[in-house]
């Protein structure tokens, strides 16, 4: 019987395609190699780093919220980092349950979950799945619209507006719904002694659906557009906006090099602070790309080499689930890193405040 424990943010959506073994005693009696032993020297501090990550990812990005929405701060570009920081706070919130459970309190194998446990796994698995995926083309409409506003600037206000960024955060979130739900029919939970080969565990475990024992393609195709196609096509996307962007700035900045005893000091203020807003949504891009692209290089091959999978892949889940992580959380500091704005408005709410 096929047996697959999800496992987390990205890793999870790999699981679709797991070899389908329970990890049993001749398993761990079996001569480990370099990346299993990475992988459990790894498991063993991967909990207390990400509940680091994610506590200071969930408290920052609610931060992030507080000042983009301030009255002065809300543009059709900060609409976006809104939604975005909403979507990278939820992916972090149960993840930050389920490292504690999983990988502090208990361990991430089966024997001694509850039922309780295994359905908060599961239901964390599907919503963070959907919340990340949502995250991942907010971000590529934020590459969309800077790309607009910076290679387009004369019709750029009118196709970047507030009410189209409003739009398509709406179409965003109702899409994704509608396309994570094949993924709900995935997995269900079982008794472990119910199992042909888990008459020695106890509790309960997450196993594929009759669905997927039924119709093995079913769970082949989900992989291959959860694991490969929604991480390369974004990450190709932000990569082609992002060089577009960088190389309409460096003309135009030459362009203001030979003009500039001809523009005011007013003018050149205001383009620096444009070119610097300009190239801190182009690093929160880049670095959603540096962070996503290992893993769906790596799902892709996987999906080419099951024994690449097994070997190295599953044994590396853990680390790209840690690239996703600090995905969700470093914006906050590249904005307060590179946004005047940005950092004067939280000065002010905050800083001044005590």
């Amino acid at each position: 019987m096929t047996t697959t424990m999800v496992a987390s943010v990205e890793n999870a959506s790999l699981a679709l395609m797991a070899n389908d073994t329970l990890y049993d005693a001749h398993h761990m009696m079996s001569s480990p190699t370099r990346m299993e032993l990475f992988h459990t020297n790894y498991g063993r501090i991967h909990g207390y780093i990400c509940n680091v990550v994610c506590i200071f990812g969930v408290i920052s990005n609610i931060l992030n919220v507080i000042v983009l929405t301030r009255r002065h701060m809300i543009t059709p570009t900060n609409y976006i980092l809104t939604a975005l920081a909403i979507a990278d706070f939820l992916t972090m919130l149960t993840y930050l349950v389920y490292a504690t459970y999983f990988y502090i309190a208990s361990d991430p194998a089966p024997g001694g979950h509850s039922a309780v446990w295994m359905y908060f796994i599961l239901v964390h698995h599907h919503f963070i799945i959907t919340c990340h995926n949502m995250a991942t083309w907010f971000t590529v409409t934020l590459a969309v619209f800077r790309y607009i506003f910076v290679c387009h600037h004369v019709i750029g206000n009118r196709l970047c507006s507030l009410y189209r960024a409003k739009m398509t955060i709406t179409i965003i979130v109702i899409a994704t719904l509608i396309v994570c739900i094949p993924n709900y029919f995935l997995y269900k939970v079982v008794k472990l002694s119910d199992l042909p080969e888990g008459g020695n565990f106890s509790g309960y475990w997450i196993i594929d659906s009759n669905i997927v024992e039924e119709h093995t393609f079913y769970k082949v195709a989900i992989f291959w557009f959860f694991g490969v196609i929604m991480k390369v096509v974004p990450c190709i996307l932000l990569t082609f906006f992002s060089s577009v962007i960088i190389l309409t700035m460096f003309q135009a900045n030459k362009r203001r090099v030979r003009l500039r005893q001809k523009t005011s000091s007013s003018d050149h203020d205001i383009n620096h602070e444009h070119n610097r807003t300009t190239w801190m949504l182009v690093s929160v891009v880049l670095f959603f790309v540096i962070t996503q692209m290992p893993q769906g290089i790596l799902a892709m091959i996987s999906g080419l080499n099951e024994e690449f999978f097994e070997k190295i892949y599953a044994n590396l889940g853990d680390v790209l689930d840690l690239l996703v992580l600090l995905n969700s959380a470093v914006n906050f500091i590249l904005y307060c890193s590179m946004s005047q704005q940005f950092r004067d408005t939280f000065k002010n709410l905050f800083i001044v405040v005590f």
